[in-house]
């Protein structure tokens, strides 16, 4: 119980630190171009640990997105704050760049992954 407890900790210590990212400022698939569409928070993992949708978004006072627009920028959003970034695309990998801080991420079928060692973070097209 301890460990699955220290689990969902650590998940949610890592999402915070996604979060915190908002409040300072794969498989294949046919069309990965981002432009234009907006990804919501879905769940996230830490090994066979899961936390859904709904958890989350109760932890972070509703839902979480980026928006990739067209120019290269994006908007992040959560709780009420926006903030403003730039992102760009190598195949199935996206990079976002915030307030100095570049954050890969991988599109993987229909979800949008952001991974560290064994956490993993997802969003969901709308």
């Amino acid at each position: 119980m301890k460990q699955k407890l220290f689990k969902v900790f650590a998940l949610l210590l890592t999402l915070i630190t996604v979060m915190s990212l908002v409040a300072c400022g794969g498989g294949d698939s046919k069309d990965t171009d981002l432009t234009g569409t907006t990804w919501a928070l879905s769940g996230g993992s830490q090994g066979e640990t899961t936390v859904d949708k709904a958890t989350l978004e109760s932890l972070f006072g509703g839902e979480m997105t980026y928006t990739f627009n067209e120019g290269g920028t994006v908007t992040a959003a959560a709780a009420g704050l926006e903030a403003e970034g730039t992102w760009t695309q190598d195949g199935t990998t996206v990079t976002i760049d915030m307030d100095g801080q570049s954050t890969p991420m991988t599109i993987d079928g229909d979800k949008l992954l952001l991974e560290q060692g064994d956490i993993t973070v997802e969003f969901t097209k709308k």
